[in-house]
């Protein structure tokens, strides 16, 4: 059986959904290896903190298991993330959170920022076909057998629109806003302008931004080490962040004051670009998605008076891309595939 999968595989975190269950990772990869791993508060470890993945003669761990246990780990933050295999890795790691069986059919929809959807066919081309991997469940590794028949590659911030509009099966769920909508999608390395007038993608309105959370992150590390002689990768500030406390020497700081001033300023840059690229006041509607989104709403909405916050905007892309691809393909049934004629529009 096919299964369909919204899957978003940000800078910062992968999101993925097939519908009935929804997984987000950071998008780190380290080096991996087979010495056992112990939980000491159970025997059975989520399946999200012990993501490893063998491609090719390489074994691998992502997000958790990556931070926790390699020796070597990155987060690609390059504008086309070719070097080495770093987004396959992400993608099949999020796939194999859906793999039931030794052998598993896979439909996809995922994004790219607004200004580099011209790199979908290559992204196509690494991604579709099928593939063996090695997989890790119940502490063994066994092989997986994985084929991505169809990807469909749509700009990023589509999915929030759809995720606002469709059910998860596809079917309109509330009326789409008339008039010209913007859709503000604020990521970990990229902040994406999506224009969409009257259900219609328009890309000469559309722009992509080099500012994210990644400023933020960045402006947060140089504060910690000034103050503290802390010096931390970004993808060891993400628990941090969020819960805005660092451990030093068995105590616990609160670094409140630091993020809100680190996010505050990415709020007023990014605010300063969107009306470089935008007439505001042309937009009926705006919507504010990404976790960079969440993270600064309270600074850019009130200067925003047409814009609202994307419902779960950490996951509305993923959410609007399943829901694109429900109808897209209509597998429910008989598993037919029907394409939608695009000039039906959203």
């Amino acid at each position: 059986m096919t299964k369909l999968v919204g899957l978003d595989v940000g800078y910062g975190f992968v999101k993925a959904t097939d519908g009935e269950s929804g997984y987000s990772f950071p998008s780190v990869v380290g080096e991996g290896h087979t010495k056992p791993t112990f939980s000491t508060r159970s025997n059975d470890m989520p399946i999200i903190d012990d993501l490893k993945i063998g491609m090719g003669q390489k074994l691998y761990f992502t997000g958790k298991a990556a931070i926790r246990h390699s020796k070597f780990v990155y987060r690609d933050l390059s504008y086309t993330r070719a070097a080495g295999e770093d987004f396959e890795i992400l993608f099949y790691s999020a796939l194999s959170l859906f793999c039931s069986n030794r052998t598993n059919e896979f439909k996809v929809v995922t994004g790219l920022p607004v200004e580099r959807i011209h790199l979908a066919k290559d992204l196509q081309t690494r991604v579709r076909g099928e593939r063996t991997i090695k997989t890790s469940r119940g502490g063994e590794i066994q092989d997986t057998r994985v084929y991505v028949s169809e990807v469909e590659i749509v700009p990023q911030p589509l999915g929030t629109y759809w995720s606002e509009f469709h059910n998860l099966e596809g079917e309109e769920a509330a009326v789409p806003l008339e008039g010209l909508t913007g859709v503000i999608d604020i990521g970990f390395r990229t902040t994406d302008l999506a224009a969409i007038e009257d259900g219609e993608y328009i890309p000469e309105k559309s722009k992509s931004l080099s500012v994210g959370l990644a400023t933020a992150y960045s402006d947060v590390g140089s504060n910690l080490a000034t103050e503290y002689g802390l010096e931390k990768e970004s993808y060891a500030l993400d628990g941090a962040i969020i819960k805005r406390k660092i451990n030093i020497s068995g105590q616990t700081l609160d670094i409140t004051d630091i993020v809100a001033n680190a996010f505050e300023k990415l709020a007023t840059n990014i605010l300063v670009e969107i009306n470089s690229q935008w007439r505001c006041p042309d937009f009926d509607n705006l919507i504010l998605t990404g976790g960079g989104g969440q993270a600064v709403s309270s600074y850019l909405l009130p200067h925003l008076s047409q814009a609202k916050l994307a419902a779960d905007p950490i996951t509305a892309n993923c959410r609007g891309y399943l829901a694109w691809g429900n109808r897209l393909w209509q597998l429910a049934g008989t598993h037919e595939e029907t394409r939608v004629n695009p000039e039906q529009g959203f």
